[in-house]
């Protein structure tokens, strides 16, 4: 599936079947529902700038029950040409469980982009419930893009009042490449390395009982020279809003 109209209309039709589903079952037994906007000075993943020092504006929705989730996300471009400028579409089905103070989440992403392949990820997902609370990710990309990014992560919230907390993060990221055409810049040699950092803060205030506000600041850098000539450059400060909601 190419992104465009057909994932517009798809995202809309996946939204109506499963809100449809979650009322029907509400009488049940206790469906989530969530989402969240979020409006941020530039675009980072995995410490690539995929925006062109635009404002981007990122809507998302998760729907779950039963520890099954379904969540779909978008990013739009304000830079962007019309035609361009809602460029990714994901979808995310995942489960969550535990086993004592260990969380474990596993679950699979389609990437629908605009101007390259689209792709597809399954990940894994362990977190320690501990001080700090260590997580590890590791994602495995069956599709396009064929390889393996690690992701180790630290974070902790403060509470600064009753309400308003001060949530700090941070995390590493780990690329092992198989494919031909992400290499180490001047070699002929897929890419094998670390890749990004990047360190986070933000303000979660709540405003109503279902809303809350979060502003947040980000630092992404490479972690070697070596990322540097991937990523195409050495460090991101950008910045950002997003407003959530839940019910």
């Amino acid at each position: 599936m190419r992104h465009g109209i057909t994932s517009k209309i798809l995202i809309i039709f996946m939204l109506t079947f499963f809100v449809g589903v979650f009322n029907s079952l509400a009488e049940e037994d206790s469906p989530t529902a969530s989402g969240s906007v979020g409006i941020f000075s530039k675009y980072m993943w995995r410490g690539y700038e995929l925006s062109n020092d635009s404002i981007v504006v990122q809507p998302s929705m998760t729907l779950g029950y039963k520890g099954f989730s379904f969540n779909t996300w978008a990013n739009i471009d304000t830079d962007a040409d019309e035609s361009a400028a809602w460029n990714e579409t994901d979808f995310t089905l995942f489960y969550d469980t535990s086993v004592g103070p260990i969380g474990l989440c596993a679950g699979y992403i389609y990437y629908g982009l605009e101007g390259v392949d689209d792709t597809q990820e399954i990940y894994l997902k362990a977190i320690y419930d501990t001080l700090l609370a260590p997580t590890l990710i590791i994602y495995k990309d069956i599709s396009s893009f064929p390889g393996y990014y690690f992701n180790f992560g630290l974070s902790h919230s403060i509470n600064i009042t009753d309400d308003i907390a001060l949530n700090l993060s941070g995390s590493l990221g780990y690329y092992i490449s198989r494919d031909d055409s992400i290499v180490e810049a001047g070699t002929n040699e897929k890419y094998n390395g670390f890749q990004d950092g990047l360190l986070s803060a933000g303000l979660s205030i709540p405003v109503t009982k279902y809303i809350t506000v979060s502003p947040t600041m980000s630092y992404s850098f490479a972690l070697s020279d070596k990322a540097k000539g991937l990523l195409g450059t050495s460090s991101n400060m950008y910045g950002g809003i997003v407003f959530s909601f839940a019910f």
